[in-house]
């Protein structure tokens, strides 16, 4: 017989996809999303493959898989999540390339299920090419830690190390913007001006940082931070981290295509948390 002394109810959410998006130009169609995969509200375990996938020549990659598990564990009341995506091979119109692209999250939730922590472990990018170049990411040290070394004492990422790294991007992106021409400028302080207030939204509730600091590419000229601007390209954004106070979202490659072809594609998104009845 069940017992009635359980006071608590988690609701888990966790989701990824390994690629997708949509395109305006030439034709207006979406990109098929692959591999989506769902985690169920009392948690368990999921997982979804796609093979070799090709669209129009714009977008392949060779394949491509996720994987999301969870629960409530009993003995101490929180929740512990995990969320993968992978994408072998990908190629977006010879422009972006990488042999393997990984997005990953781990994410407890505390009993009270108000406070949730995170490790970003697992989660980056080989043999990754921009523009005909080796493209080396910079990891953000702080973002990057995992094992006691984060300032919450536990090896987890809290609201507010996403917050302090996410200034000190948006920073950088702001005064590395203005330096390429007016436009640049005005773009970034419409998208990223946010990133540097305190707190960086009304009330506190999202946040917004990259597990990229920089890239080291012979096109630099044309990067900042995180981002790189291809003429007859488009812009490229790499290790994109969005959090709310009760979820943490994470794309590990996101294309906006200003060229001939227009649209937009992300490569790895992740994301996940939950909440109580408590």
């Amino acid at each position: 017989m069940q017992s009635f002394n359980k006071q608590r109810i988690y609701a888990l959410r966790a989701d990824a996809n390994a690629l997708g998006g949509y395109l305006d130009k030439p034709l207006v169609k979406p990109i098929p999303t692959l591999a989506p995969v769902s985690l169920p509200a009392v948690g368990g375990f999921a997982t979804a493959r796609s093979e070799a996938f090709t669209l129009d020549e714009i977008v392949s990659c060779s394949s491509a898989y996720t994987r999301v598990s969870g629960r409530e564990q009993t003995t101490h009341g929180t929740g512990s999540i995990l969320v993968t995506a992978v994408v072998e091979d990908l190629n977006i119109l010879e422009v972006v390339r990488a042999e393997r692209v990984v997005a990953q999250v781990t994410i407890e939730l505390s009993a009270d299920g108000r406070r949730l922590g995170f490790s970003l472990a697992g989660s980056g990018f080989e043999g990754l090419r921009v523009a005909g170049h080796e493209c080396r990411p910079t990891l953000n040290a702080r973002l990057q830690q995992s094992g006691g070394d984060c300032g919450s004492g536990d090896g987890l990422l809290r609201w507010e190390d996403v917050v302090q790294a996410g200034r000190a991007q948006g920073e950088t992106l702001l005064s590395g913007f203005k330096s390429h021409s007016e436009d640049a400028h005005q773009w970034a302080l419409s998208r990223h001006r946010w990133m540097t207030a305190d707190p960086q939204s009304e009330n506190g509730r999202h946040a917004q940082a990259s597990l990229v600091d920089g890239l080291d590419v012979a096109c630099a000229d044309r990067s900042c931070g995180h981002i790189v601007d291809i003429p007859h390209f488009g812009r490229i954004f790499f290790g994109e981290l969005f959090m709310s106070r009760d979820s943490v979202q994470l794309v590990g490659i996101r294309a906006e295509l200003g060229c001939a072809t227009r649209g937009g594609i992300t490569a790895c998104c992740v994301g996940g948390g939950g909440t109580t009845d408590d």
